[in-house]
């Protein structure tokens, strides 16, 4: 019978891998254990298992821990251990892979690979026990022949070299002066026919064995046969003796390691080395990085982080493959332009980093043109041109009380820095960067309380027809209110608010508070459209049509006055979800508005599949309408697109009579900005509508309606 045993502290884990190990065969026997302990307690019974099956994060015990205690079991050097480990667990492989761990399974385990691995590995067990049973049987054999009788020797000697023959392990006795007495079948396979020993170091071993008389301690050696093949060999020598010539000689025994080699390479491999671009990885990366800070070297190094400009949208755009192989090429160009660099390493997604001698900041700066420079000629990817760049961050090693870890964040701090300069750019760190995180980290901690307590408001800008002149809608946008009574406006904060997902809840916020306003102005005999802008991260974690129901349902507003802004981005991200629910939300009157048109991925399908009713020019065209003729003509084309799918078009910030003027040719439907007027309180809003400032189109709702009607 082959005996399997599984440790794990999860009774459901192990009742899985056993009923998996258990169909291995008939001859297999399994017995679990909910902790090492009990599973060392009883090994203390003398049982010995073919195969073992840990968990790593167990209490009291790790799995690394308890491989370490297998290994110091007389007969636990060469059992197979397979530690159970998840992706992240870095560290814990490492640690088991030094503990002595065999081999690891990725968490949650995939079936079909357990059962591959554990046969495996049983097979490998077996082949190791065989090995070791007869190169133990093999030994015993000879040191028993010392002391037998001349006629026993010769009588057994043909059987026994029989028996060494079959031994799949290389067996040989040599005399003091390295000549071959014998040597087994497997031996002469490898090495062929040989009279004599011709390694130096193996020639130095033997005379010291049969100088102290006592064998030597199992050793790792690695050659190449005859053949070119690479072999490696876990090697002991003993000396024994002839009693009837007196003579001493050494017996070698080496067992066959080559396969567990190429396991623990690779599994070295894996803890080490990224598997896409083939580079050193964050762990290669750290280890190297600590070792040149803490060296004795004076020649300072310059940290570099790189991160590819615009990759998520090729992700996005072209998938994961091409995605993939931009990487590639990425790290072959990198490869290929700093052949000498100490080290070049993925760091995970698009970012890569790079450690490199330099005399002083110039040099290092120097170092970074060359790198942005690679990015300059464009990737071939199959059938695709594509350009990509980089930003760059430096972080340089003048202080030797520095760590991995504040290097990469200098770094990634300067990176940052190049990022907001522009694309293709690099930074180096300055402390200022620093105590900019740190305002930053005040600002994020404020804005979450202001989420909390709901300390915003809204504003509302007129949104104007250009045939009446009327007000045909307005605009909702959030203000942030400190304690102060400050006002903070969203410039300053809602990039903030996307990156920390905060900007979920403030629209949330947004939305209720606009539709209960509706409400209000309802009440007062102001029907008017409100338009509330809705982050497209709504609609990867949110059921939005619900939201929507919801704050319509609480505050009671007609459906008809709603309308919802999105970006091209929010759309093309979120396509079928997004174009479900808004779908659903058309059917209930809600009205559909793309904003900052012609800035995102425009996809014109969109316009055909989902129920948009408005596009909102940016105010960047708008800003250039008398110096850039390219922006005249996208603004035209966008009017032209929208009059050929009837879909009204409202141009945003306006700010000049000319900029009016100039649109009221072109033929654009509404019109939005300052020249009107800026975003006020809802109240002042009702006191400029009540003193005729401005004027809400038929006096109850909409000549235009958002329903069309």
């Amino acid at each position: 019978m082959r005996l399997i045993v599984i440790v794990d502290d999860r009774s459901t884990n192990r009742t899985i891998f056993a009923r998996l190990a258990a169909s291995l065969g008939a001859d297999i026997r399994v017995e679990t254990f909910a902790t090492p302990q009990e599973a060392l307690d009883w090994f203390a019974t003398e049982q010995v298992p073919d195969l073992v099956i840990t968990d790593y994060k167990m209490p009291r015990m790790d799995g690394a821990a308890f491989t370490a205690r297998i290994r110091a079991l007389d007969w636990g050097y060469d059992v197979p251990v397979v530690v159970v480990t998840a992706y992240e667990d870095r560290n814990y492989r490492l640690s088991a892979l030094e503990a002595g761990a065999t081999d690891f399974l990725l968490s949650p385990v995939d079936h079909t690979e357990f059962l591959t691995r554990a046969r495996n590995l049983l097979r490998l067990s077996w082949y190791q026990k065989r090995v070791r049973s007869r190169a133990m049987q093999l030994e015993e054999e000879l040191i028993s022949s010392r002391r037998a009788h001349d006629d026993l020797l010769r009588g057994s000697r043909d059987r026994l070299l029989q028996v060494i023959d079959t031994v799949p392990a290389m067996i040989s006795a040599t005399d003091r002066d390295g000549n071959y007495i014998f040597v087994n079948q497997f031996h002469e396979n490898i090495l062929g026919r040989q009279s004599c020993c011709d390694d130096a170091a193996a020639l130095v071993l033997d005379r010291q064995v049969l100088a102290c008389g006592e064998p030597t301690a199992r050793y790792e050696e690695n050659f190449v046969d005859r053949h070119g093949v690479r072999w490696s060999l876990l090697t002991s020598k003993i000396p024994f003796y002839d009693d009837t010539s007196g003579e001493r000689y050494v017996l070698t025994t080496s067992l066959d390691i080559t396969d567990r080699k190429k396991s623990e390479r690779e599994l070295h491999n894996l803890a080490y080395f990224d598997q896409l671009t083939g580079l050193p990885n964050r762990s290669h990366l750290e280890k190297h990085a600590q070792m040149l800070l803490t060296g004795e070297s004076e020649r300072p190094f310059a940290f570099f982080l790189l991160d590819l400009d615009r990759f998520k949208s090729v992700n996005d755009t072209q998938g994961h493959t091409i995605g993939d192989q931009l990487l590639r090429q990425v790290a072959a160009r990198l490869q290929s332009l700093l052949p000498h660099a100490g080290l070049i390493a993925r760091l995970g997604g698009d970012e890569f980093a790079i450690l490199h001698d330099v005399d002083d900041m110039n040099d290092a700066g120097e170092l970074a043109e060359q790198i942005t420079g690679v990015f300059v000629a464009p990737f071939i990817l199959g059938d695709l041109v594509m350009n990509v760049g980089a930003s760059v961050g430096i972080a340089l090693s003048p202080d030797p009380a520095l760590t991995f870890e504040t290097m990469l964040k200098r770094a990634d701090l300067a990176m940052y820095r190049a990022k907001n300069e522009g694309l293709q750019h690099y930074a180096f760190f300055e402390t200022a960067m620093e105590h900019a995180v740190s305002v930053a980290a005040d600002l994020e901690q404020a804005l979450r309380q202001a989420t909390e307590n709901g300390a915003f408001t809204l504003h509302y800008q007129p949104e104007i027809d250009l045939a009446s002149g009327m007000v045909t809608g307005v605009e909702a946008l959030i203000r942030w209110v400190r304690p102060d009574g400050e006002l903070v406006y969203p410039g300053h904060f809602l990039p903030l608010a996307e990156e920390t997902g905060l900007i979920v809840p403030m629209t949330v916020w947004s939305l209720r508070e606009a539709c209960r306003q509706g409400t209000v102005w309802a009440r007062e005999g102001i029907n008017i459209r409100i338009a509330v802008n809705l982050s497209g991260m709504l609609f990867r974690h949110h059921d939005v049509q619900k939201l929507v129901l919801d704050a319509i349902t609480e505050t009671g507003l007609d459906p008809a006055f709603l309308e919802l802004e999105l970006t091209e981005t929010a759309l093309i991200e979120n396509p079928e979800v997004a174009g479900r629910q808004l779908a659903a939300l058309q059917d209930m009157g809600v009205s559909v508005a793309i904003d900052d048109f012609g800035t995102g991925y425009a996809s014109m399908i969109y316009l055909t599949t989902m129920p948009i009713r408005r596009l909102k020019i940016d105010a960047l065209f708008v800003r250039e309408i008398d110096s850039s003729s390219s922006s005249r003509a996208i603004i035209k084309a966008i009017i032209a697109l929208g009059n050929n799918l009837d879909i009204r078009v409202i141009a945003e910030g306006i700010e000049r009579e000319d900029q009016l003027l100039w649109l009221k040719e072109q033929g654009c439907d509404q019109a939005q900005g300052f020249l009107f007027s800026r975003p006020v309180p809802a109240e002042k809003f009702q006191q400029m509508v009540r003193a005729g400032v401005l004027t809400v189109s038929d006096g109850q709702g909409a000549t235009e309606r958002p329903d069309g009607r």
